[in-house]
């Protein structure tokens, strides 16, 4: 059986007051490999939330299996024979205790004790796992050190930012080793600088030891920077999934293609499609910029006309910041040097905003 993680037809149901049935998780079925950062994209209310609950059973799910590939362990000699698959939700209490050991958790609120100060935070874990005190405080100060908190360690809560009590969080989720690190929106409280930092983290992190993570997530942006599989869920059921970047360039669904149409795909495009964009030779690459009453005129179509050069539609979006709306197309033309100057001016005399890149 291939995968570190199997979900096969897995089902979380819920019996709502009216007596109606809520599916929020419908017939889902994944496979998450060794060292994926996998992505799980919806909606509020997609039931993406529930799913990560049902992976660590914080949640029992009404029918399906979890399959989890684990060591399997000679005792006399101490050494590892093999690996098997093994069904989560057949453990008893210390089955599941041993699992959830080695599956982290990081959520939205960050969930740490304002009572505790940063290292004993961090160390909470190990004392109900019964680590020896001098144990526990090297590994809090390895963990601390990950993170880039050491200087923080007497620090409260309370005097912390949002990002810095996230990477507590995070330290306080890798205190016992974990081959699984499950995420539930955990940068969607933080302003956009922060979430880069944290996703940076997290992307060493499963660089550097190998973890797994699963990623709940709303935010496109999360997915594109470190994810390296994606899966699109909507009502319960997962609508798309697969290779980031391929779901980004060849989108099928509509709900997918209205996630990934206002990101930029530069970043997804081979090393031999960007070396012949960056030779540009002969070519003039542009950035115009549209203002409310710009956006609905076909600009690219009369340069075309006027000037009779093929121009090549690199990345763009039409977006609304507040009420007003505003555009954004990055162009190629294949044109003379003379040519690229008079578009230049047209553009100029239209009052279209152009940088030259």
């Amino acid at each position: 059986m291939e995968g570190f993680i199997k979900i096969k037809n897995l089902i979380k149901k819920y019996q709502l007051n009216n007596g109606k049935g809520l599916v929020a998780v419908n017939n889902v079925n994944l496979d998450i490999e060794q060292g994926d950062i996998y992505g799980i994209m919806g909606l509020s209310g997609a039931g993406k939330s529930t799913l990560i609950r049902l992976l660590n059973r914080l949640e029992e799910p009404t029918s399906g299996e979890i399959l989890v590939k684990q060591e399997i362990v000679d005792k006399k000699n101490n050494t590892i024979t093999g690996y098997e698959n093994k069904n989560i939700l057949k453990f008893n209490m210390k089955m599941l205790r041993e699992y959830r050991k080695k599956t982290g958790m990081i959520f939205q609120h960050f969930n740490l004790l304002n009572s505790r100060n940063v290292a004993e935070n961090v160390a909470f874990p190990l004392e109900i796992s019964k680590w020896k005190k001098k144990d526990i405080e090297k590994r809090v100060d390895e963990l601390l050190e990950i993170v880039g908190l050491s200087d923080k360690k007497q620090n409260y809560p309370e005097q912390l930012s949002g990002g810095q009590k996230q990477r507590v969080a995070i330290a306080r989720a890798l205190a016992n080793n974990p081959k699984i690190l499950l995420s539930d929106e955990a940068t969607s409280a933080l302003d956009p600088r922060t979430t880069n930092s944290i996703l940076e983290l997290l992307k060493d992190i499963n660089k550097k030891f190998g973890i797994t993570i699963i990623l709940i997530t709303h935010q496109m942006e999360v997915i594109k920077k470190i994810c390296n599989k994606t899966a699109i869920m909507s009502d319960g059921q997962i609508i798309e999934k697969g290779e980031t970047k391929e779901i980004f360039l060849n989108p099928k669904t509509d709900l997918a293609k209205e996630f990934v149409g206002n990101i930029s795909h530069e970043e997804f495009r081979t090393e031999e499609e960007k070396k012949q964009r960056e030779e540009n030779n002969g070519k003039l690459r542009l950035r115009l910029k549209y203002n409310e009453d710009q956006v609905n005129e076909s600009y690219i179509t009369k340069i075309i006309r006027k000037y009779d050069v093929e121009v090549n539609i690199l990345s763009g979006f039409i977006d609304k910041v507040g009420d007003i709306i505003v555009g954004n197309l990055l162009i190629e033309i294949s044109a003379s040097e003379e040519k690229a100057k008079d578009i230049i001016e047209w553009l100029k005399e239209n009052k279209i905003d152009s940088e030259v890149l």
